[in-house]
């Protein structure tokens, strides 16, 4: 059974305080991006109230524990478990990559999105999308590492 959470989290600490800030991802891929698969990334953001999920932070935690990141695993659990999260502590950002291109999707989202959360977009175009993929995934099963 797979973990639902977010793509991706990307933290940091805040110079000059004991604050954290996140970025909360969502990635999207198709061979032909269009106006639903950025809804639906637009959905996925705006769980958790724009916030990172807490299962996420907290599989994040024990990870960076593991790594002997210690000082950003107790920024973590003490923004869980003390100070809360704010909307201006997270970033939330979609990553697009697909073959046609992007723009208007993201630039109607970003135009439309309407909370208190920054908001970013990267939309990266491949052409040849899916051969792009393939060839991805038939390196990493030969075990390629060009």
């Amino acid at each position: 059974m797979s973990m639902r959470g977010d793509d991706v989290i990307g933290i940091r600490l805040l110079p000059g305080d004991e604050r954290i800030g996140f970025l909360k991802v969502e990635a999207k891929s198709a061979a032909a991006l269009g106006a639903r698969t950025i809804e639906n990334a637009r959905e996925a953001l705006d769980g958790d109230s724009g916030l990172p999920s807490s299962h996420t932070l907290t599989f994040l935690s024990e990870r960076l524990l593991e790594l002997g990141k210690e000082d950003l695993a107790d920024a973590i659990d003490m923004a869980q478990l003390r100070d809360g999260i704010s909307a201006a502590q997270v970033t939330q950002m979609i990553f697009s990559f697909s073959g046609n291109d992007p723009e208007g999707f993201l630039k109607t989202d970003l135009e439309s999105y309407g909370g208190q959360v920054s908001q970013l977009s990267v939309g990266l175009r491949i052409i040849q999308h899916q051969a792009f993929i393939a060839s991805v995934y038939e390196k990493v099963l030969n075990g390629d590492e060009s």
